[in-house]
């Protein structure tokens, strides 16, 4: 592999920590991949290809590195996203290049096997075979060392009158038990430590890799000269450190099985187009030949072709930025979303499950920018034990060389065996991973890694109101009828905007035709215009509309309403009333209590977002209205002091989730939102940030609770080696109890914790 990587111009992935891929030796046979054509073809569009498959052998920062520099130095190649904890990649790149291709075969070279989702790579089921054979091969060793630890070899000779010849019969029983725990664990581990030997990068498998050869060699030492011997410590050993390696494959499992199996697809709606007008219905429910109606900043939900011209974003795609347009007949895949201001008719061309929108539903969190020092600290955190272990060792070892050589070598051996790095190695990933499966049963989904260290430095949140504070349930009367001849013209406005208000009138609505005549345009946080002929009509409030409409009137309502106006003569009223979100005064009232500074701001009217603010328990001071999405934007500039969460769920909240330290949205149906967000939610009732904050603060507690008793206990086990006072069977008890109670202590307190929250 090194002779590859040095041909590729690829060494830097050593220097960032490789080579504990274990992709090492002989260089792997490259698949056939026959199965590529296929997948090109259904994740096809006009000008890309996008994949989604699963890949095996990640496991550290310079693996995905050394991937993301393959993929970049391909021709054709526009973007790729690694998944590390859950073994994804996400290849974006031109349209009939052979990218892919080229990549899988150098990527399966370098040891690091790739097939599609849904053909999932086969799993590495030699480590549960090593596992299990170490296992049995420790216990078995337990079972003679006990024996010999309470003096069995003693009492056979008294009661034989022999002379003990148990003890040499059991310690060369021993000495193959646990030659066969290093013969057959040992190579999980040595692999990776001579990677890195070899470039001069020093990472935990090293430590590992030389307390069990020294322990063994010390142990075969001991056996020959009838000292002190560590069989029994190095089989439990082996033992133990492959169960941590398998148990960490399995919480990933787990928690890719729980992401796939929850993408959030139930709770998305489609505008269908039928004979009777706009009816709204389940993704799942869409099929081949449907007409849908793309409002601005809806999700594109399946592979459809559009038969009309518009902007879409592939944001979420591809990461490209910019919009681009889309003229008749071009096809978009599922996951762009419509950046125009007017709607999109389109026809369906794959159902859902054949469009891959699930995919992107269920992606785990990703790393942003900001997370970099936080990556370095985990990296050197772990190099620096990795170095510790082995100076500690070499020091307490030279200073017994000097005191009594006969103790120098079972004392650095102790070091070694003893030193467990089961804190950083196995439970910090699992409380991440246990931390995010709590926040998804509580419908919350995490789009960011950095997001639970984020969150306990926010000390402000500011709450957007019409369909984050409130459940988007409006219901709209009529106060003053539509005129029938005109019913079409307001139910094709109100069925082309995601507003809220448009929604609540849409259902108040008789189903009639829809009139892909009428040309529609949304203005954010304003209202919806359309234009047929000379006609323009206006949909919003009084402001938009216009004061000077014909039979207005000139005095306010006492509540909410929506107007509709034709060239300056008003034709409707809709009196609106809003439905808060079950808990939302809770959830306001449990983060002032954290000693939180709660804000609500919104497009609607000041006096509206004052008696929202009143009955949600919101300071007067900390609430406005009538703010244009710029307003909102510089607001949470001026507040933000890398502290301030922006909770929102419109179009014109995008601005100011830009602006925000980290931001959230309830919005899961349109991916504007959700792409730029750390997190989205879903459900009737609020609580999620609540909720989320909970967690993060669990997880922490939980964290710092783990690397202390790591501390303790290594610093405790360091001072009974330094004295000779580690024995074999110390080792062999106090070794796994250390991993097995910070393992336990994770899974323990996060569940108790959930369970009690």
């Amino acid at each position: 592999m090194h002779a590859l990587l040095a041909n590729e111009d690829l060494l830097r992935f050593y220097d960032l920590g490789g080579g504990a891929t274990g992709a090492i030796g002989a260089v792997p046979q490259v698949p056939a991949f026959d199965w590529l054509d296929d997948h090109e073809q259904r994740g096809s569009d006009e000008r890309c290809t996008r994949l989604v498959l699963d890949v095996q052998g990640i496991r550290c920062a310079a693996c995905v590195w050394l991937l993301q520099t393959v993929w970049r130095r391909l021709p054709g190649s526009v973007d790729i996203r690694l998944d590390a904890s859950l073994g994804r990649a996400t290849l974006v790149y031109a349209r009939g290049a052979d990218t892919a291709r080229r990549f899988l075969q150098t990527a399966a070279r370098l040891g690091y096997p790739i097939a599609p989702a849904s053909r999932r790579v086969e799993r590495d089921t030699g480590l549960l075979l090593r596992l299990g054979i170490c296992a049995a091969v420790a216990m078995n060793a337990m079972i003679l060392a006990i024996s010999l630890y309470f003096g069995l070899d003693v009492v056979a000779a008294d009661s034989t009158g022999g002379d003990g010849a148990l003890r040499p019969l059991f310690g060369w029983a021993l000495a193959a038990l646990a030659t066969v725990s290093v013969v057959v664990g040992g190579p999980v581990f040595f692999r990776a430590a001579l990677a890195g030997l070899r470039v001069r990068v020093v990472h935990m498998d090293l430590p590992i890799s030389l307390g069990i050869l020294m322990a063994y060699a010390g142990s075969l030492y001991g056996q020959l000269t009838g000292g002190a011997t560590y069989f029994d410590t190095v089989s439990i050993f082996v033992a133990f450190m492959l169960g941590g390696r398998f148990l960490q494959q399995r919480t990933l499992a787990k928690s890719r099985d729980q992401v796939l199996a929850d993408d959030g697809a139930e709770h998305l709606r489609v505008r269908r187009l039928g004979p009777a007008g706009v009816e709204l219905v389940g993704v799942h429910a869409l099929r081949v030949g449907d007409e849908v109606l793309l409002a601005p900043g809806d999700l594109v939900p399946v592979k459809v072709r559009a038969e009309e011209g518009g902007s879409f974003s592939f944001d979420w795609i591809n990461g490209e930025s910019e919009p681009r347009s889309v003229g008749v007949g071009g096809e978009l895949p599922a996951g762009a979303f419509q950046a125009g201001r007017a709607p999109v008719r389109a026809t369906v061309l794959a159902d859902y499950a054949g469009s891959g929108l699930g995919d992107l539903l269920g992606q785990e969190p990703v790393d942003r920018e900001d997370t970099r020092g936080k990556v370095r600290f985990w990296e050197r955190l772990n190099r620096s034990y990795a170095a510790a272990v082995l100076l500690c060792s070499a020091t307490l070892g030279l200073l017994w060389a000097f005191i009594d050589p006969s103790l120098a070598l079972p004392v650095a051996v102790s070091v070694l065996v003893i030193t467990c790095p089961c804190a950083m190695g196995i439970a910090t990933p699992l409380a991440f991973h246990l931390a995010l499966a709590r926040l998804r049963r509580e419908g919350v989904f995490v789009r960011t890694r950095c997001l639970l260290d984020k969150v306990r430095g926010v000390r402000k949140v500011v709450f957007d109101k019409t369909g984050t504070m409130t459940f988007g349930g409006l219901v709209a009367s009529a106060r003053r009828e539509v005129p029938a001849a005109e019913l079409p013209v307001l139910a094709t406005m109100v069925a082309s905007s995601n507003h809220p208000v448009s929604q609540a009138i849409l259902r108040a609505l008789p189903r009639v035709p829809f009139d892909a005549e009428l040309q529609v345009e949304e203005v954010p946080g304003r209202g919806v215009v359309a234009r047929r002929g000379a006609d323009e009509y206006r949909l919003g409030g009084r402001t938009f509309v216009g004061r000077g409409c014909i039979d207005i009137g000139a005095e306010e309502p006492a509540g909410r309403e929506c107007l509709l106006a034709k060239n300056g003569a008003l034709l409707a009223a809709y009196d609106l009333d809003e439905d808060f979100r079950a808990g939302a005064d809770l959830e306001v009232a449990a983060l002032r209590e954290r000693g939180l500074q709660v804000f609500l701001m919104s497009g609607d009217r000041g006096d509206r977002v004052a008696a929202a603010a009143a009955r949600l328990g919101i300071d007067p001071a900390a609430a406005r209205g009538d703010m244009s999405p710029e307003d909102k934007a510089a607001a949470v500039r001026e507040l933000d002091r890398d502290d301030v969460m922006m909770v929102g769920d419109g179009l014109n909240d995008a601005p100011a989730f830009a602006a925000a330290w980290c931001a959230g949205t309830p919005a899961m149906d349109r991916p504007v939102l959700p792409a730029h967000a750390d997190f989205c939610f879903r459900g009737a009732r609020s609580g999620a940030v609540q909720a989320l904050f909970d967690v993060a603060d669990r997880h922490a507690r939980v964290v710092r609770t783990n690397l202390a008793m790591a501390l303790v206990y290594n610093g405790t086990t360091l001072v009974v080696c330094a004295f000779a006072a580690m024995t074999p069977v110390l080792c062999a008890v106090l070794m796994p109890l250390s991993s097995l109670a910070l393992v336990v202590h994770t899974a323990t307190r996060l569940s108790r914790d959930g369970r009690a929250a």
